[in-house]
């Protein structure tokens, strides 16, 4: 499939070594002028429009809240005003409170409704949207980035873990709403090796390390996501014209256990 000059919106793409710059990376590779949405970062993210202004494409950046109906619509106008068209959303828009899960009070009502508004509404506010740009391109394509823990029940936290389950219906819902011109997919990682962590493990990097060990000790490749392997998943699912409502669980196997011992 020849995706040269088509438009693709990434939103949560203001981290240098997340899945939305590498996302933005690939489809720049491959031509597709980009839009990209940040609300933090955004030095990082004015980094990552130059490195796929550098292969050739045209690159954007649009700053703001996603949870916000009202930007979202400003979002789309935007990208319309830029480009005239829009063929491909990925959402990379996402967020998690670290909570130990038997430690049922530390989560609190506030926590379950920002998760939700930043995994869940955000992402339906974008398809909202988009919807009709989506509709006349031809084969429009809209993929959230969801987790694992979405399937599982098992991530950083319970109401993490409920968000993205929610985002999964989400997509199956779309799925079936948007069709037969737009296909909606999520792709379900497990841990991703990504800056997605740094806040998190800022100045404990041994520990870190630790985690990275575990999680490899513990599939049957012995290896840990980076956001690569999440952008080539993307690019796949955009040039599988018959690929809509698929829950992608991306895990190195890690849903059947260890490897077998050598």
């Amino acid at each position: 499939m020849n995706l040269k000059n088509k438009v693709a919106v990434i939103t949560g793409a203001g981290r240098l070594n997340g899945v939305g710059a590498a996302t933005a990376r690939l489809l720049a590779s491959h031509g597709v002028n980009l839009v990209l949405n940040c609300i933090k970062s955004r030095e990082q993210a004015e980094q990552i429009i130059a490195e796929c202004k550098a292969l050739g494409v045209l690159a954007e950046l649009f700053v703001g809240d996603l949870t916000k109906e009202k930007t979202c619509h400003d979002l789309c106008v935007f990208t319309q005003e830029k480009f005239g068209r829009v063929d491909l959303i990925i959402n990379c828009i996402g967020a998690t409170k670290s909570v130990p899960y038997e430690n049922l009070e530390k989560l609190s009502a506030e926590d379950f409704t920002r998760l939700l508004a930043i995994n869940v509404t955000a992402p339906y506010l974008i398809a909202q949207a988009f919807q009709h740009l989506l509709k006349i391109s031809g084969d429009g394509v809209l993929i959230n980035i969801s987790s694992a823990a979405g399937i599982t029940g098992k991530g950083s936290s319970i109401a993490y873990a409920a968000a993205k389950g929610a985002e999964n219906t989400l997509t199956l819902a779309l799925a079936q709403a948007l069709s037969p011109e737009i296909r909606v997919n999520a792709i379900c990682p497990s841990f991703i090796d990504s800056s997605w962590w740094e806040g998190v493990f800022e100045g404990r990097e041994e520990k870190y390390q630790g985690l990275i060990k575990t999680m490899q000790d513990n599939n049957l490749l012995g290896r840990v996501l980076k956001p690569i392997d999440i952008a080539q998943m993307v690019l796949a699912i955009i040039q599988n014209p018959c690929m809509t409502g698929e829950l992608i669980r991306l895990d190195s196997g890690a849903h059947l256990g260890k490897a077998n011992p050598r």
